[in-house]
């Protein structure tokens, strides 16, 4: 499995997606789950997060866990008029599908998913009040309850941890006396993994293939507990203890061989233990200490060779220090940062690096450890590779690492979470600052519709005005330019062109234009998007007989290409990725105009409905420069919008007419999709749309009249969109021969 997966974080509103590592043991242990209570609060999903998955009906939604591919995201959303939470399962072409609870609950939860997404685990609420497990999946589509361990089901159970190939599932389940069992779900069975003789047992673990499951078990009744093992085979087997009461695994190798965790010794107090390693050949080993009190063994390499933990140095006054053991070097003191203290949180598939945090004597700071370098903060490692971190960026904890080690990943001083690599490219990013700029980026291909919708709007806003009459041409040259004010930045906006138009007869005119369409605007960090691009519109007007009701239909096409420089914070100092993608737009409209229905004096009012499809289209292209350079998918935005209004011209005098518009509009949809692509050399993203204003209106005034030979217009424009055009000016001559 690619260590480099897309993990699901929880937002303040509704679902995204961010990136962070994933164990290639897929062991469930503190340092995956400091990972990911460390990304929580990462980002915003309506304005910082990368994909809005939105919800089941309720006000917020929360995601828990994807495929190895990230293709399929799990968790749970509030239902409408919030009478539950229920857990989903979401795709890209089938949203977000709600799971449903156990007969008679009102709430389930998702935990975890399969690496191919096919199934989903967690637990439901029953009639009971109670939780109870359930495995989905796709084959069946329905959520099915594991019944009782026994006749009669009491209690709660919790789905922990789930296998790389998703056909296992480890978690707890309570028995009818009301205690708590370890489970492993495989396939349609949940066997009940008992205990070692007590009444309660816990699965806190699972090998990559599923099939050892390692957690803690009572011995007897109201007794301590031990460490165990089990296996289809063997069954639940007791690894004992160092000679105290009570031992407790925390992680388990790859291949399930090795076990580690903590343990109490035969002369330490009550609560009080040391590290252990066990395997099948030598049994329970007491890793010993660091010449103080208690140890604890945290995380194992994927073959087992390598443990780290944290031991007290000066017996139980509190001075943990950080240890690497390994069966020839013992348990050795990685020291810390120049304070007192230092925990290991994670170590690397190879064994080779080690991550977490330590004391700097005024500040805590995460760490990476190697052989050849020591503890270093990760400030100081990405120092000793070029790139100086801005105060500002100050990091609190490291808790994982790729295989290689090359990519560390933690929490800021600020709760953030971050991602920090010195190969391909060297770095350190604030994941939701990291979140924004993507998000504005991916704006690109809305601003191209927002393009489209200026000239079919504002250039060709009026078809009725000056049709040429049977038999004769007009040709014009416009243009429209003004600013925009929109969610990822504002700009300038553009256009002119060039027409002609012929009146086939009294009741069919065609007419043609080419033109150019410019669009900058401001991204995050002093970055831009510039979009160019040349169009051809078509159109034909044609009268219904006997009314005065015209038809139009417009076309247009316009291909372009696009300057984009993302700009963010690379380590605190302001960098920029670029990238020039090509880029198309389409658009249909359809139009219906009642000719001056409404004749009082010299005023004439025309209303209109009019009804616009858009598809915009930016093609994949991969950014350079920069620390964190991302390789964009192509991506094709579509918005169809209908539009209410009427046109009033009143005569001022023999060839001059005041002009004036007031357009109601909605927008079909409420978001954009979203983009998706790669951040090279770390792992694949999905952006949130953009939430879309949905009605709006518009409003201009001018006035058009005879100048030289020909007829001039001059026009201002205002409107309430946040996705396009705020205001612009409007200039046009035009000549009939």
């Amino acid at each position: 499995m690619p260590f480099f997966q897309e993990l699901i974080v929880r937002s303040t509103r509704n679902s995204f997606l961010t990136l962070s590592p994933v164990p290639d043991s897929l062991r469930l242990r503190p340092a995956a789950v400091a990972l990911a209570a460390a990304l929580l609060p990462a980002i915003s999903p309506a304005a910082d997060g990368l994909f809005d998955l939105g919800t089941l009906g309720g006000t917020s939604s929360g995601a828990t866990a994807v495929s190895a591919d990230g293709k399929v995201v799990v968790g749970n959303s509030e239902t409408t008029n919030n009478a539950g939470h229920h857990a989903f399962r979401w795709t890209q072409s089938g949203g977000m599908a709600g799971l449903g609870t156990l007969v008679g609950g009102t709430n389930s939860r998702a935990n975890a998913v399969s690496a191919d997404g096919s199934v989903v685990v967690g637990w439901s609420d029953t009639h009971t009040g109670f939780r109870h497990g359930f495995r989905w999946s796709a084959a069946s589509n329905t959520l099915e309850e594991y019944p009782s361990l026994f006749s009669k089901w009491v209690g709660n159970s919790l789905a922990q941890a789930v296998s790389a190939d998703g056909k296992v599932v480890v978690g707890q389940a309570d028995t009818p006396i009301g205690s708590y069992h370890a489970t492993r779900w495989s396939g349609s069975a949940i066997p009940d993994l008992g205990t070692l003789g007590g009444r309660n047992s816990s699965a806190t673990a699972v090998s990559a293939d599923g099939s050892v499951v390692v957690g803690n078990s009572d011995i007897t009744s109201n007794a301590a507990s031990h460490a165990f093992r089990w296996t289809q085979s063997v069954g639940m087997a007791d690894l004992g203890t160092l000679g105290g009461a009570f031992s407790s695994a925390r992680a388990v190798s790859a291949d399930g061989s090795v076990v580690v965790g903590r343990s109490q010794t035969r002369d330490s107090p009550v609560g009080i233990g040391n590290a252990f390693r066990w395997t099948q050949a030598g049994g329970m080993a007491d890793l010993g200490t660091l010449g103080g009190g208690p140890s604890s063994a945290n995380a194992v390499s994927a073959d087992g060779s390598v443990v780290v933990g944290d031991a007290d140095t000066t017996f139980f006054k509190g001075v943990y220090h950080a240890f690497r053991w390994t069966q020839t070097g013992g348990m050795a003191d990685l020291g810390t940062l120049g304070g007192m203290y230092s925990y290991a949180n994670a170590v690397s598939a190879d064994g080779r690096v080690v991550v977490g945090y330590a004391d700097t004597g005024n500040a805590q700071r995460a760490f990476r450890w190697t052989q050849a370098s020591g503890m270093q903060s990760v400030e100081q490692w990405l120092a000793a590779n070029g790139v100086t971190v801005a105060p500002e960026l100050a990091t609190r904890s490291a808790t994982a690492a790729s295989a290689d080690g090359s990519v560390v990943v933690g929490q800021l001083a600020n709760s953030n979470a971050f991602v920090a690599r010195v190969a391909p490219l060297a770095g350190l990013i604030d994941v939701a600052d990291f979140n924004r700029t993507l998000q504005g980026a991916g704006y690109i291909p809305v601003q191209a519709i927002g393009q489209a919708d200026l000239v079919l709007n504002g250039l060709s806003g009026n078809p009725l005005r000056g049709l040429p009459a049977a038999g004769r041409f007009n040709t014009w040259v416009t243009g429209d330019w003004g600013r925009q004010k929109n969610t990822a930045g504002d700009g300038d906006v553009g256009a002119g062109e060039v027409g002609l138009a012929y009146g086939v007869n009294e009741a069919i005119r065609i007419k043609v234009a080419v033109g150019r369409t410019y669009n900058n605007q401001s991204l995050a960090y002093d970055g831009e998007a510039t979009l160019t691009g040349t169009y051809v519109v078509p159109e034909i007007v044609a009268a219904i007989p006997d009314s005065s009701l015209f038809v139009t239909a417009t076309g247009y096409y316009n291909a372009g290409d696009a300057d984009i420089q993302r700009g963010y914070r690379n380590a605190g100092t302001p960098v920029k990725s670029v990238g020039s993608p090509d880029s198309t737009t389409s658009a249909l409209r359809l139009r219906l105009d009642w000719l001056n229905a409404v004749q009082a004096g010299d005023l004439r009012l025309t209303p209109y409905g009019s009804v616009s499809r858009y598809r915009g289209r930016i093609d994949g292209y991969t950014e350079t420069g920069g620390g964190f350079p991302v390789r964009w998918d192509g991506r094709t935005e579509y918005s169809t919008l209908g539009r209410l209004g009427a046109d009033a011209a009143y005569v001022l005098g023999e060839s001059w007419m005041l002009l004036g518009k007031l357009e109601y509009v909605h927008r079909f949809g409420s978001q954009s999709t979203g983009a998706s692509g790669t951040i090279l050399g770390l792992g694949n993203f999905t952006t949130d749309g953009l939430n879309y204003k949905e009605n709006w209106g518009r409003a201009n005034i001018g006035v058009e009249g005879k100048v030289g030979p020909g007829v001039a217009a001059v026009i201002l424009n205002a409107t309430t969109e946040t996705n396009g055009p705020s205001y612009w000016a409007y200039a046009s001559y035009r000549y009939d021969f």
